[in-house]
């Protein structure tokens, strides 16, 4: 199977499941998933764009997590805050006269990871990260990707 993806990629099925929510299936999982956006802070589901900022900040704690075990070096803990900015989310409501797009124009990310190992070993793992991290070699080229590293003990 690992090799089938290599050569074929990763494939995921998704099924509308009512008025703005679909189901992704995704081998034997699946999840739920409303519209792209959302204006709504008390809308209950989650944006498929929501998911997107998500699993960038997945890619990206996991990533260094993983390559910290790797390294044996110890992290103590690891957050992300991700800032999804749209060039001008008016024209994906249809608001007339609007110009631009409604796509991602800019994504912030602020990284803390807390280690008992020297700021400059993390900040290794933090290179490493980023060039071998799929979602972020996607979007650092597509958009104004900033994103930014804080080290504490």
């Amino acid at each position: 199977m690992f090799i089938q993806n290599i050569i074929d990629g990763w494939h995921v099925r998704v099924r509308i499941e009512g008025k703005e929510r679909a189901r992704v299936f995704v081998r034997k999982s699946s999840f739920e998933t409303g519209p792209p956006l959302s204006f709504d802070n008390e809308y209950a589901g989650i944006t498929t764009l929501e998911y997107v900022l998500g699993a960038i900040g997945a890619d990206m704690v996991i990533g260094i997590q993983r390559l910290a075990r790797l390294r044996r070096i110890e992290i103590d803990d690891i957050e992300a805050v991700i800032e999804g900015h749209l060039n001008n989310p008016l024209v994906f409501l249809g608001v007339v006269g609007e110009e631009g797009h409604p796509g991602l124009e800019r994504i912030q990310v602020k990284m803390y990871v807390s280690s008992f190992h020297e700021k400059k070993e993390v900040e290794t793992l933090w290179a490493e990260m980023l060039r071998t991290s799929p979602l972020v070699q996607t979007f650092l080229p597509a958009l104004d990707f900033k994103i930014e590293l804080k080290v504490t003990i």
